[in-house]
């Protein structure tokens, strides 16, 4: 099945659960479920899912830890493997031998994976079955075993113990996780065919499923309106009036002003902080844009040279950052200011599907009131905002992103080190995103969180390459 029919899949599910005891999870929990607990349970083609997979990984671990276990209790006696042999399965007694837990141990994964994994069952009655007659065995095991003649009792106790603790394990996972996950995902599954929902749905029917929006491997989305009924051709440039040109201008300088007043506002809310020091994401309420996420950290190298790899590098991004899958410059409409084409990757392992943009940008260096200067800067900045540009319309096979204000703003900063002075930058990334979807915002709170504290990591790691190679 197509990645963007898992995606909406997702998605109808967060729509139709008001009533469930998913809203009160809490925002870790529910970003989890989206990305971890729908894939779990989706079988790929038909083949077996993650989750029981995992199931059958655990009842082989069982297997092989008891038999250890077993191994490590006879040979603690001294004896040699033939005399271990004879007196422990040739002469097997129940009051002494302690194999007949390995043989329940092989009898318990032999009918585990044969129901769960060749004939592939949903039904907690095979692991019930196996889970209470393994422990009635270890119960009357307990009162028959010669304990006063145990040679190390304290490890035919955990051996037991071992025992009865993996196969309720077994158990508990079975009905708890596996079987559960895998209904959840046949039935959203089974209502994506029902009601035969597609990715453009939303664009001829606003009743039906809507447009999937990444909570994982998230890239600044912007918005750009349908224009250009046809798209452009491979080497085709694209034509621009003059009246098109200035209002792309004007358009550039007013989201710079926007994304500038935005960033630097007060009464900043703290969403979440990152594992180094000094990284935060915070989010504020406008009247203008609603929500607004802002990134704050520190970037070891100069704010100038990653200005210029911004501005000057676009159609390297995806050579560094890996959530990116291509980058290109549409046409650079006059002194910093341009047009270009992004596509992002998947995110959710398959949940969503790689996404496109179209982006207006618009670059310079200010001074502390926000204006263009060619001296001594306060900051670099480069904002962006969605435009429709001729040849570049929506894919059918691609969500594209809306932004309603964004930039990063790169603040030179200056470090007095024992070895002399470090230049560094004070990185704010500042994003507004609409998803167009049902994902509840408690979710995109904790989703945009964690996507702005992972894609500093790829920052960080091109900067520490490029020091590397002496560029700065």
């Amino acid at each position: 099945m197509a990645d963007y029919h898992i995606r909406e899949a997702a998605e109808s599910l967060l729509g139709s659960m008001s009533n469930q005891p998913y809203r009160s999870l809490t925002q870790s929990q529910s970003v989890n479920l989206l990305t971890e607990d729908l894939v779990a349970g989706h079988r790929p083609q038909g083949r077996m899912s993650s989750i029981r997979r995992f199931f059958c990984l655990f009842v082989t671990f069982d297997l092989l830890f008891t038999s250890l276990m077993w191994l490590i209790c006879v040979v603690m006696r001294g004896e040699t493997l033939a005399q271990i042999f004879t007196r422990e399965i040739i002469h097997y007694d129940i009051k002494v031998s302690l194999f007949d837990i390995v043989l329940v141990a092989v009898i318990r994964f032999v009918i585990l994976i044969l129901f769960y994994a060749i004939l592939y069952i949903n039904n907690w009655s095979v692991i019930a079955l196996s889970t209470g007659g393994t422990c009635a065995f270890l119960i009357a095991k307990v009162f028959v075993f010669d304990w006063p003649d145990a040679a190390q009792p304290v490890y035919q106790v955990f051996l037991i113990l071992t025992s009865f603790t993996l196969s309720w394990s077994e158990a508990w996972f079975q009905d708890f996780r596996v079987l559960p996950q895998e209904l959840q995902a046949k039935q959203i599954l089974e209502a994506i065919v029902h009601h035969g929902a597609s990715e453009r749905t939303p664009l001829l029917r606003p009743a039906a499923s809507t447009h999937g929006g990444s909570t994982v491997n998230w890239f600044s989305p912007v918005e750009t309106p349908e224009s250009s009924p046809r798209p452009r051709r491979p080497g085709e440039q694209v034509i621009l009036t003059q009246d098109q040109i200035d209002e792309y201008k004007r358009l550039a300088d007013e989201s710079m002003a926007h994304a500038w007043r935005v960033v630097n506002a007060a009464n900043w809310k703290l969403e979440k902080r990152g594992s180094q020091k000094g990284d935060i994401v915070e989010s504020t309420q406008t009247e203008q844009f609603g929500k607004v996420y802002r990134f704050t950290g520190i970037v070891d190298c100069p704010a100038k040279f990653l200005y210029s790899e911004f501005k000057d590098n676009i159609t390297r991004l995806p050579e560094w950052n890996p959530t990116i899958l291509k980058s290109e410059l549409i046409k650079e409409i006059g002194p910093g200011v341009d047009l270009s084409y992004q596509v992002t990757a998947g995110g959710g392992r398959g949940i969503i599907s790689p996404r496109d943009f179209v982006i207006l940008r618009r670059m310079a260096a200010l001074s502390r009131e926000g204006r263009p200067t060619d001296d001594e800067p306060y900051c670099y900045i480069s904002s962006g905002v969605s435009v429709a540009v001729p040849g570049y319309p929506p894919h059918t096979d691609m969500v594209r992103g809306h932004n309603k204000v964004g930039c990063w703003c790169l603040k030179p900063k200056s470090v007095q080190t024992p070895n002399g002075k470090v230049e560094q930058t004070v990185f704010q990334w500042l994003m507004c995103c609409d998803l167009k979807g049902k994902i509840p915002q408690f979710v995109l709170d904790a989703a945009f969180a964690t996507v702005m504290l992972d894609y500093i990591v790829h920052v960080r790691k091109y900067a520490a390459d490029s020091k590397a190679k002496g560029l700065f």
